[in-house]
C-alpha cells in the first residue's frame, strides 16, 4: 500500500506558504510604506532595511517636530509646499497635524500651550527635518514597490512549499 500525499489544498505546509496575490502586493507595500514608514518592507520580508527605514525617518520627523515645535512645523496653511512633502510620511504627519488642531484652539483663546511655539529660526530647521523625512519616505515608499514587483530568493523560497517543485 502505497502512501499518497494529500492534495494541495489541504496540505497545511501548501497553504502556509500560498504564493501572495501579485497585482495586491505592490499597492498594499506602497500603502503600508506610506502609513508608517519601512511597514512595506517588513511586509515584503525585507526587515532590516524595513527597520532602518522606520527608525531613520521616524526620529528625523519627529526630530523637526521637537526642534520646531508642532504649531510652527506642521501647518498645511502657512506651509503648503513643505506640507506636501511631510505628508509623505504619512502616519507620522496625520498625527503631527493631529497635535496642531489641539494646540490651535488654545492660542486661538488665548492660552499658551506647553511647547507649541518656537523661535522663527527653529521651526524653519524644524519644517526641513521634516519636509526631508518626508521626501527620504518617498524614496522608501519608490523602493518598496520597485522590490514588490521584482522576484527575490526570499520571496521565491517562502512562497513555495518545502519539497514542491519550481515553476
Amino acid at each position: 500500500m502505497a502512501l499518497v500525499p494529500p492534495e494541495p489544498a489541504t496540505n497545511p505546509a501548501a497553504v502556509a506558504y500560498a504564493p501572495r496575490n501579485a497585482l495586491l502586493t505592490g499597492p498594499i507595500a506602497g500603502f503600508l510604506a506610506w502609513l508608517v514608514p519601512g511597514l512595506g518592507h517588513i511586509y515584503l520580508g525585507h526587515r532590516v532595511r524595513g527597520v532602518v527605514c522606520l527608525v531613520t525617518i521616524t526620529v528625523t520627523f519627529w526630530t523637526g517636530v521637537a526642534i520646531g515645535g508642532v504649531q510652527a512645523t506642521v501647518d498645511p496653511h502657512e506651509r503648503s509646499f513643505w506640507f506636501m512633502a511631510q505628508i509623505c510620511t504619512g502616519g507620522n504627519t496625520l498625527a503631527a497635524y493631529g497635535l496642531h488642531r489641539v494646540v490651535e484652539p488654545q492660542l486661538a483663546a488665548g492660552q499658551r500651550p506647553v511647547a507649541a511655539l518656537a523661535h522663527w529660526l527653529s521651526s524653519e530647521v524644524g519644517v526641513h527635518y521634516t519636509g526631508v523625512a518626508g521626501l527620504l519616505n518617498l524614496l522608501v515608499i519608490l523602493d518598496a514597490l520597485g522590490r514588490a514587483d521584482a522576484p527575490s530568493p526570499k520571496r521565491t523560497r517562502r512562497d513555495h512549499p518545502p519539497g514542491a517543485p519550481r515553476p
